[in-house]
């Protein structure tokens, strides 16, 4: 069943999950420390310059690549080993993806390196 939804394009949640969140009615999760690493985030970045709206409710970014080539500037931080995706894998060509859902030091040292390699 999995393999006919992928081959099929559908995106549906797995059975088990449906029965699980079936479960979980009234449960609820503390999301303040996505807030806090969003914001770790978004103020690192914005101090370097870049454009993006803060997402209210996502664990990335979708800030504007320094330079017009999306995919040139990501393959430039992947040589530093920083992993985001290229806009243009979103139809949104002269952006980048960077998730937030990783460790503050991770996020931290993240900046540093993106601020050194800034190519604009």
């Amino acid at each position: 069943m999995t393999v006919a939804n992928r081959i099929l394009g559908y995106v549906n949640a797995p059975a088990l999950m449906q029965r699980i969140v079936a479960c979980m009615q009234g449960v609820s999760v503390d999301i303040s420390e996505y807030a806090r690493k969003r914001d770790l985030l978004c103020d690192g970045l914005a101090g370097f310059g870049y454009e993006f709206v803060k997402p209210p409710g996502a664990f990335y970014l979708f800030p504007r690549s320094p330079i017009s080539d999306d995919v040139e500037f990501v393959n430039t931080l992947k040589e530093e080993r920083i992993l985001v995706v290229p806009g243009s894998g979103f139809n949104g060509p002269g952006y980048f993806r960077i998730a937030f859902c990783v460790d503050d030091n991770t996020i931290k040292n993240g900046l540093f390196i993106i601020f050194r390699v800034d190519i604009r």
